[in-house]
């Protein structure tokens, strides 16, 4: 087994500042205390520890946050539900790191190199810097990420000689047995190794004795797998109120890396999701962005977030921002056509007209469809892009141009427009609206119609569309022009 351990320094930090825009001084306090700073922080004399007003005395321009447990265990599972696209085995590590065996993914990913770097990048696509290593045991994996990032031991027999010079820190002790240790000069691993372990036993000290075990595969170490949840949703809260939607965009960015991440260990993919733009003192934005097919690519995420953004006219900065999406339904990856690739083409299709949609609003496009009518003022109908007609087009001869309205033409018995027009076919007559009481008020309405249609050619080659009324005055019509 080859495990690969996430471990994210200073995660109460990172979770409360991932949405920062500015690096401005930042820092997260716990019972009035400097829990940890960002680097503008400890620059300006910030050190973990400290006492909150001796922090703000000394850098008067420190945002300062309380910890939120709640926040950071939600924000491990949104960590998890995204690396779940690398491997179904994954387990949250404590409460700030994740343990993924992926010996079976090596081969997926192109080798343990290849994969780690697509880990690293997907967690900084999602805000977070993290420590990863790999070792044959999830323990020992977590201890190298913590201590020596970027190492790897692939062999179990040289897992004691590779933790001996970690330093003790690294253990999960309780202050207790981490003073225990001091008290006996213990500072690396390796002195702990190297002590009697009765001793250790009746000092108290058995837990180490069983860490050590179980990152040396001396003891079995079982995980509980994480399973990902049914409906995805994702919270950041906002270090400072923002309302440029640029910015606003970089933030919603992360949270849709998480989101293609986890559909994409579901192999699934959702047709829309919901982002809610929070505010101090107004009911929160909903902004529901439809993709137009059924998709989890995040570039197509982001692509039409921003094109609803830039329309957004918000009511009050935000505060936070929600995402949430449901409805997934099953997306297998499409593989490459030696004639074309149609799907994408009907995706780009779709993507074009959610764009055009983001950017004019919704009434403003649409599609158009044969409607069952005889008239051809109203033989079709606006529909949804993409939805079905109710007819079959009519038979016959139809320009694509048809006027808003006929045009009179001159002459009675024979049709004139800038010299005589040659009749080349018809008649085709159309005889509807006699249901009709009068002229319809509106435009595209023409009440009781009785018509003879002709294809006929102007003097200067152009094919035309026009109609002699049978109702009177019998006049000549242009009504559409063939392309």
């Amino acid at each position: 087994m080859l495990w690969l351990a996430i471990s994210l320094p200073d995660f109460p930090l990172q979770v409360l500042a991932r949405g920062l825009a500015a690096p401005d001084p930042f820092a997260v306090a716990e019972n009035r205390r400097i829990l940890a700073a960002n680097p503008a922080a400890r620059t300006a004399g910030v050190r973990p520890g400290m006492g909150l007003a001796g922090a703000l005395a000394i850098a008067p321009r420190l945002i300062t946050r309380p910890r939120s447990l709640p926040q950071e265990a939600a924000a491990q599972r949104e960590l998890a539900a995204c690396c779940a696209a690398f491997t179904p085995q994954l387990s949250l590590d404590g409460s700030d790191g994740l343990v993924l065996e992926i010996s079976a993914s090596l081969r997926l990913f192109g080798g343990l190199t290849a994969l780690t770097e697509r880990s690293a990048a997907a967690l900084a696509q999602l805000g977070y810097t993290a420590g990863l290593a790999a070792a044959p045991t999830p323990l020992a994996a977590r201890w190298l990420a913590r201590a020596r990032p970027g190492a790897v031991v692939r062999d179990t027999d040289r897992l004691a000689d590779e933790l001996a010079a970690l330093p003790v820190a690294v253990l999960d002790n309780p202050p207790a047995l981490q003073a225990l240790l001091a008290s006996i000069g213990a500072e690396r691993l390796g002195d702990c190794l190297r002590l009697p372990r009765a001793g250790l036993a009746r000092r108290g000290a058995q837990a180490i004795l069983d860490q050590l075990d179980r990152a040396c595969a001396r003891r079995p170490d079982p995980r509980t797998w994480f399973e990902a949840p049914p409906v995805y949703r994702a919270h950041l809260e906002l270090p400072a109120a923002c309302d440029v939607a640029d910015t606003l965009l970089l933030v919603v960015r992360r949270l849709l890396c998480g989101l293609a991440g986890w559909l994409a260990a579901r192999l699934g993919g959702v047709e829309r999701y919901t982002l809610l733009l929070e505010h101090a003192d107004r009911a929160p934005t909903r902004l529901i962005v439809s993709l137009g097919a059924l998709s989890r690519d995040e570039g197509r995420f982001a692509l039409l977030a921003g094109e609803h953004l830039t329309r957004l006219e918000l009511p009050a900065p935000v505060l936070g921002l929600t995402l949430a999406a449901e409805g997934v339904e099953t997306l297998a990856g499409v593989s490459g056509d030696l004639f074309g690739r149609p799907v994408q083409a009907r995706a780009q299709a779709g993507l074009l007209v959610e764009r055009l949609a983001a950017r004019l609003g919704r009434e403003a496009v649409h599609g158009l469809c044969a409607w069952p009518e005889h008239r051809p003022e109203l033989a079709s109908r606006s529909i949804a892009p993409g939805q079905a007609g109710r007819a079959a087009p009519a038979r016959g001869a139809r320009p694509i141009w048809l006027l808003c309205a006929p045009q009179r033409l001159e002459g009675e018995a024979e049709p004139w427009l800038d010299g005589p027009l040659h009749l080349l076919a018809g008649p085709e007559r159309i005889e509807s609206g006699w249901w009709d009481e009068t002229q319809d008020e509106r435009a595209s309405s023409p009440g009781d119609t009785l018509r003879d249609y002709y294809v006929a050619q102007a003097a200067d080659g152009r094919l035309l569309w026009i109609f002699r009324s049978l109702l009177p005055p019998c006049a000549w019509h242009l009504h559409g022009i063939f392309a």
